[in-house]
């Protein structure tokens, strides 16, 4: 049992932690129970992960008190065998359920991918063919030294390339193509704001952090330009995928899988989407992959010490003024590898221990309050009272605000995210396995391997709060990344023809081939996607490249509005900056208008001082503002008439003046 303590306990704490879980989500009586005490997927999700943690350390101890050691061999082949089959035919049924569910879950965009939309029978063949061949090649051809590392270092930079040109998509508005305007608002009018030189207040925030402060002196550098703003975004985009390949090309020895997992990093923007999602891309990957890097840097070197210490924590503050909730984790999860790093160097005293927790619970507090004191210094400079912690934290302390329309169950069929959930904690019991070793040493790729599982767990929480099938994009960098690492086992058992041998290796390093080879099939099926569907969005791409339309509708804005006119809503402040104009509203913006609608108040009275009674908009924001706060609605209505209206694709600009 010692030989083998690793897998029998992930196993285990794995079949406890799942059986919680999906127990918990299928028992309606119990669910309704959990929800009263808070947001019942945060609640379950997060015991999940407790419970699984404490399952696999109780069980690593008790294996290791028991007496006895089995030799190298197991001695039983067919054993093996099972359980080698076991593990590789049991993912059949399971990914043939889950890719029949894909196109039916909300904000699924899967309709595209190449498996969907070609027959059935090429897509088997050609996944196979290219499995063979990998695999065929890893086992009969080796590359001495650094030949060909060039081609690694080239698919690198074309990657990057492609990535910079797909994310910059300045026209939201698509040409008819499905679009997220939405999202682009919500984004774009938070920067607006402070651009503009408004202090956050309660009305005046982000429900996404305080990412507008990173933007606010680049902005005034180029006038407020939206199309510059989102060359900006696209940048950040690429400067997470070159952290994301560097990270990888520490991580992993194999050139082979270097390439196939640079592809499969790429998958969800050069594969997957056409356009953007602003929720995730590049929002809730940037610092995950800045962090993930920085670690895989002052692990590999050896660094110690409290400069790189601090250094971590600092990536971790300005995460944390980026987007809070990431932030968070992020820092609880740098905290937590060093912690791990302890257990796995150090004989345990109790004194040394809980100096090295207060260190780093210390660590993630300076992370959260140095990012609030950031916000607060700069209200102080615009003369504005400082925000409450509450408001900073907006909507993490909000209990209902994923409920009601924006509520979603959690599928319990066989579906993607439950493999990213095993991935990362395979990868988190890589972390805690170190605990238990009889040499207490350094190793800092386990110790990366824990850093980033703990973080991409803590970052899944987005999508676990909210299951639409697109948010799960937010820990696709480091599964794709997880995956390759995990893929080395496999094709190291295939180089080495341990296949051969079954009865001469352990039940552990079975499991290690088995899981490599599964890992390297999802590597190489994200890489396929990328290539072949890459070709197939370029179009969609390129509409949402052509600012013809969109130049078009401000042109006619400038003509029917008169220069100083307010205005407001959705995609409003997009419009007005290609014209150089000040909204002279400001206000939450109108797609997260729920979390705020007292902010509606404010519109109000801005528009009662404004110089100019007019008001620039459009029929959907009309509709929120109705929707909202009835009361406000009115008094607008009562005291302005429509003069002029612009349709253009699915929306009605509206141009109104004082009755």
């Amino acid at each position: 049992m010692k030989k083998n303590r690793e897998m029998f306990s992930g196993l285990t704490a794995w079949l406890v932690s799942a059986c919680f879980f999906l127990g918990c989500f299928a028992n309606k009586q119990l669910l309704e129970k959990i929800s009263k005490l808070g947001n019942s997927h945060i609640l379950i999700y997060g015991i999940t992960l407790v419970l699984f943690c404490l399952a696999f350390l109780v069980c690593m101890w008790l294996t290791g008190r028991m007496k006895g050691k089995q030799s190298y061999s197991d001695g039983n082949a067919a054993r093996q065998k099972i359980l080698f089959s076991v593990l590789l035919l049991s993912q059949i049924p399971f990914w043939i359920i889950c890719v029949a569910n894909e196109t039916d879950q909300v904000g699924s965009v899967a309709g595209r991918y190449g498996w969907h939309t070609h027959p059935l029978i090429f897509g088997i063949i050609l996944f196979l063919a290219e499995l063979i061949i990998l695999t065929w090649m890893y086992a009969k051809i080796s590359v001495p030294g650094c030949d060909g590392e060039w081609i690694v270092w080239l698919t690198y930079v074309i990657l990057t390339v492609l990535i910079l040109y797909s994310m910059y998509t300045p026209n939201i508005f698509g040409r008819g193509e499905q679009s997220d305007s939405y999202h682009c608002h919500a984004y774009f009018n938070s920067v607006y704001n402070i651009y503009q030189g408004m202090p956050y207040t309660h009305n005046v925030t982000s429900i996404y952090g305080h990412y507008a402060l990173f933007f606010k002196i680049p902005m005034k550098l180029l006038h407020g330009d939206f199309r510059a703003f989102v060359m900006m975004l696209a940048m950040v985009g690429a400067l997470a995928h070159v952290c994301a390949f560097l990270t990888l090309q520490l991580l992993v020895e194999s050139r082979a899988l270097r390439i196939a997992g640079a592809l499969a990093i790429a998958f969800p923007i050069l594969g997957m989407r056409g356009g953007y999602y602003w929720q995730v891309w590049p929002h809730r990957i940037v610092f995950p992959t800045l962090l993930l890097l920085y670690g895989a840097v002052i692990l590999k070197k050896n660094y110690r010490g409290f400069i790189s210490t601090a250094g971590g924590y600092l990536i971790c503050l300005l995460a944390v003024l980026w987007n809070t909730e990431t932030g968070i984790f992020l820092a609880i999860s740098w905290a937590a590898m060093y912690v791990s790093r302890y257990f796995s160097e150090n004989r345990v005293k109790i004194e040394k221990l809980l100096i090295n927790i207060a260190v780093h619970v210390a660590g993630i507090v300076f992370s959260v309050l140095g990012a609030y004191g950031t916000v607060n210094l700069y209200n102080i400079l615009k003369h504005s009272p400082v925000n409450s912690l509450e408001d900073f934290l907006v909507p993490l302390l909000s209990s209902n605000y994923m409920e009601g329309v924006l509520h979603l169950d959690m599928p319990l069929y066989p579906c993607a995210y439950m493999a990213v959930i095993t991935l990362f904690l395979m990868g988190t019991s890589v972390g805690l396995s170190g605990w238990f070793q009889e040499e207490k040493k350094q190793c800092w790729n386990r110790e990366l391997i824990f850093l980033l599982s703990v973080g991409a767990l803590g970052c899944l929480v987005y999508y676990i709060n909210r299951p639409a099938y697109h948010n799960l994009d937010c820990v696709a960098l480091p599964a794709a990344i997880l995956s390759a690492y995990f893929g080395q086992y496999g094709l190291r058992f295939i180089r080495n023809k341990e296949w051969k041998n079954f009865g001469r290796i352990s039940s552990t390093h079975v499991f290690q081939a088995g899981v490599g080879l599964i890992c390297t099939a999802a590597v190489l099926a994200m890489s396929t996607g990328t290539v072949l569907q890459f070709a197939q969005n370029s179009q969609i791409k390129e509409n949402f490249h052509d600012m013809e339309d969109f130049e078009g509708l401000a042109a006619q804005v400038a003509e029917m509005v008169p220069g100083n006119t307010p205005a407001f809503g959705i995609n409003i402040p997009e419009i007005y900056s290609l014209l150089q104009r000040r909204t002279e509203c400001f206000t939450m913006d109108f797609s997260d208008m729920l979390v705020r609608p007292d902010s509606l108040k404010e519109l109000k009275d801005q528009l009662e001082h404004a110089e100019v009674r007019g008001a620039f908009t459009g029929k959907s924001s009309m509709k929120i503002w109705k929707r909202n706060d009835p009361e406000t609605y009115r008094w607008f209505r009562e005291h302005y008439i429509l003069k002029d209206t612009i349709s253009f694709q699915q929306e009605e600009f509206q141009y109104y003046i004082e009755k």
